[in-house]
């Protein structure tokens, strides 16, 4: 019954815009009126097929808000093991930083040296010594 009357209203409103986008049309052109019409044509369309309906039904359902609830709890605990999960790249870098931070003077020396012969570009190179300015290897 209360599903009816709001299809009934959206119904009723839908009519409302085709017969405004007539005088519209008539007083400031037709482009913009053809469009209020399909809009007013879909309202009308979505009720006479009971998609308000559908719609209505979902909106005043206890149960139906449950499960957004619950479908919003499963999106925000995935996203936080997302977040809390490390990438496994990261942890093999961090290991390669590491060992290299506690290698002795003349093996960090040749890392950086080969580091430098293998880039052959000089944006890179360019990069690099600004890094190197601000103390970042």
């Amino acid at each position: 019954m209360f599903t009816d009357a709001i299809e009934i209203a959206v119904a009723v409103v839908g009519l409302g815009l085709v017969a405004l986008s007539v005088r519209q049309g008539r007083a400031k052109g037709w482009a913009a009126s053809l469009q209020m019409a399909a809009g007013g044509f879909l309202l009308m369309g979505a009720s006479a097929i009971g998609i308000v309906g559908f719609v209505v039904g979902l909106v005043f359902s206890p149960l139906a808000w449950i499960g957004v609830g619950m479908l919003a709890l499963a999106g925000i605990l995935f996203a936080t093991g997302q977040k809390l999960e490390a990438p496994s790249g990261a942890k093999a870098k961090r290991t390669d930083e590491v060992g290299a931070a506690s290698g002795s003077a003349g093996e960090v020396s040749a890392g950086k040296g080969k580091s430098k012969a293998s880039s052959g570009d000089s944006e890179f190179d360019d990069i690099e010594a600004i890094l190197r300015k601000h103390g970042i290897e």
